[in-house]
């Protein structure tokens, strides 16, 4: 069978798995991938559509002549992929199947749109192998597990699958495709594990905890080994100078923590980053980790109010715990970056200004800083809805998937413009000496918004002196890409053809 799938805006390694999974059982794939530099989520820039080349896309796309189209959607993706749904649909006219977190949360929503004929409600490897199989073998494809199928008007809504307890037994999630469209240069992306164990109830986490109950181990993690050759496979293919981990929460379990750090110091030792939970922050841990190289750690502070965490956020830690996972990282001299979320329903001035005073009080080498967006399903969506931050209209553009938590707020804030300030302008604050912070809090109390983006924006090569600037040229790489169709080779695409013909002889044999 032959799967086209679309993606926009960045590297997504739940597609990558998609991709090789079906591509490691002799399925063909290839990959639309939209730049979106219009909107990437970070910013938009509505005079830059030109240069994602839409029809450049959709020609690529009729030519692979696909037998199924599977898109990937995270919520704030939602009105791009809706659009091109039904550019797709006109075009090919073949079944289109979407995943990703919005399907998961609304899949009665995404299922509405009459373009869209299927969505995947859970993990999406096995599932979307059995449907391609089915379709393959001409068999019924209503009764597929995780799979939900609108068929002659009646929509087929089928249980949940069970997970895979045993992440080694999936291949490694293809890379080159990637490549190609210049979504990575420096940087290569990794999952050692999935899920986490905490209840933040601003994030999608504890409810697809719950609805995957009973449905095998949420919390599972490769075996070190697994991962190392995963590293050593994309470190000779491809020009890697920083790993960036992206578990949800790489520091839950100190022993494999500690057996990877000792492996990748032995057979990787590039520089890394990784997220870590303050509650999880141990002194052998850090240890550890400098041993191994590691860069930078992200750790989410979320809010500098310890009430507001407590019982709105359900991150119930005292302030000096999270100073003193703070000082652990820093004093083993390992970067940090720290998190917040400025504009939560009931938020007021005060307690946004407490989280400021908290970066500034710890000092991190970066912060991001995020608006609240309600997305679907979460404890805190329920929350904005039953205090009366979001009223009918904003819950149909959370819906659509409008907006997101790097532009405006969509709650009926009474202080959503200190909010949207305070989200662009932290990260600069955390960064600016003390003689020149007096004008920083000047631009917050005049809630100066537009200027603190200016300012944000021109400041990324030092506020995020990594992982901004190499946004920043992977930006340019993927606008290179898309205006002139030239596609990237990495340096071992001469061993990568070579294994694609034997992968190929080994299936004929």
């Amino acid at each position: 069978m032959r799967v086209l799938f679309y993606y926009r805006g960045i590297e997504n390694l739940g597609v990558g798995y998609l991709m090789s999974m079906l591509k490691a059982h002799g399925h063909e794939i290839d990959l639309i991938f939209d730049p979106g530099l219009d909107d990437n989520l970070f910013v938009k820039m509505p005079h830059l559509a030109w240069m994602n080349r839409h029809e450049a896309l959709l020609e690529r796309a009729v030519a692979f002549k696909p037998d199924l189209v599977a898109m990937g959607c995270l919520t704030n993706l939602y009105p791009f992929v809706k659009v091109m749904a039904a550019k797709l649909k006109e075009k090919l006219g073949v079944p289109i199947l979407v995943g990703g977190h919005h399907a998961q949360a609304l899949p009665d929503f995404v299922l509405s749109n009459p373009n869209v004929d299927m969505v995947c409600t859970g993990e999406g490897e096995l599932a979307l192998l059995e449907l391609v199989g089915r379709m393959e073998r001409g068999e019924d494809v209503t009764t597929v597990p995780s799979i939900w199928v609108k068929k002659d008007g009646v929509i087929h809504r089928n249980e949940l699958g069970m997970l895979e307890n045993d992440l080694d037994r999936f291949p490694f999630p293809e890379k080159h495709l990637w490549w190609e469209y210049g979504c990575f240069k420096d940087n290569l992306e990794v999952f050692t594990g999935r899920g986490c164990p905490f209840k933040c109830t601003f994030c999608n986490i504890h409810f697809q905890r719950e609805l995957f109950r009973g449905k095998g181990d949420f919390l599972r993690k490769r075996s070190v080994e697994n991962v190392m050759q995963e590293l050593e496979q994309n470190v000779a293919r491809y020009d890697i100078r920083f790993v960036s981990v992206h578990d949800d929460n790489f520091t839950t379990s100190p022993q494999w923590v500690e057996e990877f750090c000792e492996e990748y110091r032995r057979r990787i030792n590039l520089p890394w980053y990784c997220f870590g939970y303050p509650t999880t922050i141990k002194p052998g841990l850090v240890k550890a980790m400098k041993s191994a190289n590691c860069h930078t750690v992200f750790m989410g502070v979320d809010s500098g109010d310890p009430g507001l965490r407590r019982s709105l956020m359900e991150r119930p830690m005292e302030d000096e715990l999270i100073y003193e996972a703070a000082r652990r990282i820093q004093d083993a001299g390992i970067g940090l970056q720290v998190s917040c979320i400025y504009g939560n329903p009931g938020e007021t001035p005060e307690q946004m200004f407490k989280t400021l005073e908290m970066v500034d009080r710890i000092r991190p080498t970066q912060s991001s800083a995020y608006i609240f967006y309600p997305f679907p399903r979460t404890k805190m969506y329920t929350a904005a809805v039953e205090m009366g931050y979001l009223d009918a209209e904003g819950e149909e553009k959370v819906r659509e998937g409008i907006s997101g938590y790097h532009h405006e707020s969509i709650l009926k804030h009474p202080h959503k413009e200190l909010a949207e300030t305070l989200a662009k302008i932290t990260p600069v604050y955390a960064r600016t000496p003390d003689v020149l912070k007096p004008a920083v809090r000047w631009i917050i109390r005049n809630r100066m918004k537009r200027l603190a983006l200016m300012i944000y924006l021109v400041m990324i090569p030092i506020t995020f002196p990594f992982l901004g600037m190499e946004g920043i040229r992977s930006t340019l790489r993927m606008a290179w890409t898309a205006v002139t169709g030239k596609r990237h080779a990495p340096r071992g695409a001469h061993s990568i053809a070579r294994e694609a013909e034997a992968e190929e002889a080994a299936r004929a044999a």
